[in-house]
């Protein structure tokens, strides 16, 4: 069966090659919706094809960029570098070129005004229209907040181009009102014909507008407590505060959240949509680097991209038609691409549901290990019992990857075998150890210098063979189910007021912890239970807290989509941004740990300690809190709170200089 999957269509290529998809074989337009005479639907439709822009493994300017927003990079669960501090930019693609992008959708609904025809022959295409016009709003909502509203085709002239900012919360009215109109204009998915497979669905705009819904209610909810207008007044700075008034509350919109969600939930339960599951522990991992065209071995059960029924919305690439033209393989390989931080590692779950660290009284005197840790006795320890999503995505010490390029390792062309067989150097040094010269060899690990701060990450990774450079073509996930069921539980859990039953729970959140391998999340699992090793980022060290459902569906959220974008959003809508991003930071455990006794084995340190300062020093050195009894003692310093000055202001992009020359009506955002 075929998943649904938007390829992005490029407005200069002509799709000939055959052996693709019926929707990658449309051919798009050569100069835009401006050079289609909108006589008749095929041409409506036509002229929708133009309008898919979703970014993916390339952003909207073309740019082999993977990573930084995209990837999460730069954030608390990647590994903080440095922040904040900057000026206003003089330009800003993501303004002027996302205009461009709704300048198209309105095209083609001011000619469906007009259309002769019945309007129910060009319904999915003006769907299509209002689904993109939100979806390019809501980008440069959550960048700028409030922006001017360009809801009709604008030319030099027009007053409105020299208009004020709309707020925040028109343009999050008027986005919902669009995918309010694109739902019922749209097929489900069920619906659509298999010449049309990859178009937007009535499901793909649900779950979209669910995301909006939940963002802006939490953002409502939340932001206000940072202590920072980011609204203005809207004449001397900001955007203003002005509402519709027929404007949503934020129970409204938590219950449509709510309500939409749960409705993709239950179409997916007939077989519509469904969580990925075609191979075993590694399901997650191996979700996201499906690229099986041409006997491609993108994984060891060589499951290809029609068993995806996951991706509700994807940025779709093919290998003959169009390829990612990212060098994919390094970038994920020199972890350039998403990371794993230190922080975020030891918030995965063991198997049973709890942390690895937990108390039963409060206390962090009698908190005790989590019975199914193993500990930092070993280099492999920490590693076992724990959630499906770090140790399928991590780079474990005890085995190594297939990967694409040679560069870095052992491209696959074997099926059955998820990793590659190892290789163990000699126990006693030799010079022409083959291990030495092998790309599957097995080291000790070796501290060698730096913040020892992240775990790396292969998420992404891709492992074929038959991929070279630059054409690694997985699709790129815009939106899954597994996010469906995180807004279904978010939004009951806020309308509960911090409860959730354990029927929601079964129907959204536990279908993800199944496939990593994590026990149900429960009331009872949870009652009397504190989390010991939770870093509270107020007070930049470990502390032990209560545990709680909403605390608890956040961790969920963070261990799903982690890499995929949402990270610094999420943390803005609920008012933390500016805590979790700044102060000092602290890195993976070394004393008291394997590293104090490990000796290498590589060529380069044969014989040395895994963690030596004398010759290897750490760039911040070791974190010795109040002694061996503090929860973070041995701890490297990952950063210094100096390096790290994201503020409240950076909760809004400033609007870019050259637009406010063009527009002196545009105010520029608070603190800029």
């Amino acid at each position: 069966m075929k998943y649904k999957s938007i390829y992005i269509l490029s407005l200069a290529m002509a799709l000939t090659a055959t052996g693709c998809s019926d929707f990658l074989d449309k051919k798009p337009l050569s100069s835009g919706t401006d050079a289609i005479f909108f006589q008749n639907a095929e041409q409506f439709r036509q002229a929708s094809y133009s309008l898919y822009k979703f970014e993916g493994w390339k952003d909207n300017q073309s740019k082999a960029q993977p990573t930084y927003y995209k990837m999460d990079q730069g954030l608390d669960i990647s590994g903080l570098n440095s922040n904040g501090g900057g000026a206003a930019s003089e330009n800003d693609w993501r303004w002027d070129r996302v205009y461009g992008f709704i300048r198209e959708c309105n095209i083609l609904l001011e000619k469906a005004a007009g259309y002769k025809g019945a309007q129910s022959e060009i319904a999915s295409s003006v769907g299509v229209a209002h689904f993109f016009r939100a979806w390019h709003h809501f980008a440069l909502l959550q960048r700028f907040g409030g922006v001017p509203i360009a809801d009709k085709v604008m030319d030099v002239d027009s007053p409105e181009l020299y208009g004020a900012r709309s707020s925040r919360y028109e343009v999050a009215d008027f986005i919902i009102k669009d995918l309010r109109q694109a739902i019922e204009e749209l097929p489900m998915e069920r619906n659509i014909s298999s010449s049309d497979k990859g178009t937007i669905s009535k499901e793909g705009a649900q779950a979209f507008l669910a995301r909006v819904l939940l963002h802006e209610a939490t953002w409502e909810k939340y932001v206000p407590s940072i202590d920072y207008d980011l609204d203005g007044d809207g004449s001397s700075k900001g955007a203003g505060v002005v509402k519709p008034s027929d404007y949503p509350s934020v129970n409204d919109m938590l219950t449509e959240a709510r309500d939409l969600s749960k409705k993709v939930i239950q179409e997916a339960e007939t077989g519509t949509f469904a969580l990925w599951n075609e191979c075993d522990s590694l399901s997650y991992y191996y979700l996201f680097n499906i690229d099986d065209k041409g006997g491609n071995i993108s994984n060891f059960m060589s499951a290809g991209k029609t068993t995806n029924k996951e991706f509700i919305l994807s940025a779709k690439y093919d290998y003959d038609v169009n390829r990612g033209g990212i060098n994919l393989a390094h970038t994920i390989a020199t972890n350039q691409g998403t990371n794993i931080s230190a922080i975020f590692a030891e918030s995965f779950l063991c198997r049973n549901g709890l942390p690895i660290r937990i108390s039963y009284t409060g206390n962090m005197e009698d908190a005790q290990n989590n019975p199914q840790f193993a500990g930092y006795d070993s280099f492999y320890g920490e590693f076992r019992n724990r959630d499906y999503r770090f140790i399928g995505c991590a780079d474990l010490p005890d085995r190594t990857s297939w990967r694409s390029t040679q560069d870095y390792g052992t491209p696959c062309t074997v099926k059955g075998q998820p990793y590659p067989t190892p290789v163990y150097p000699e126990a006693t040094y030799n010079p022409n150890d083959p291990a030495f010269s092998s790309k599957n060899a097995i080291y000790t690990p070796v501290i060698s210098g730096g913040t020892h701060n992240t775990y790396g990450c292969r998420k992404f990774n891709p492992e074929g063979a038959a991929r070279a450079n630059q054409t690694e073509s997985p699709d790129f996930p815009i939106l899954r189910l597994a996010e469906v069921y995180l807004i279904y539980a978010e939004a009951v859990c806020e309308l509960g007021n911090g409860e959730i039953s354990d029927a929601d729970l079964e129907f959204s959140i536990n279908k993800n912890r199944k496939r990593a391998g994590v026990a149900p999340l429960t009331n009872a699992l949870i009652a009397n239970v504190w989390d010991a090793g939770y870093w509270d980022h107020a007070q930049n060290k470990t502390v032990c807290k209560k545990m709680t459902m909403l605390d608890e569906i956040r961790r969920e959220r963070a261990c799903e989509l982690f890499g995929e974008g949402f990270r610094e959003n999420d943390l803005k809508r609920w008012g933390i941004a500016h805590i979790n991003l700044t102060g000092q930071k602290l890195g993976r455990r070394i004393l008291n740990t394997a590293y104090m006794t490990g000796i290498a084995n590589d060529a380069t340190y044969h014989g040395q300690l895994s963690y030596d300062p004398s010759v290897r020093p750490l760039t911040y050195g070791i974190y010795m809190g109040t002694g061996e009894s503090d929860p973070d003692y041995g701890r490297s310093i990952a950063n210094l709170a100096a390096n790290l000055l994201y503020s409240q202001r950076d909760y809004l992009a400033p609007i870019p200089q050259d637009q406010m020359r063009l527009n002196p009506a545009l105010k520029q955002n608070p603190g800029w």
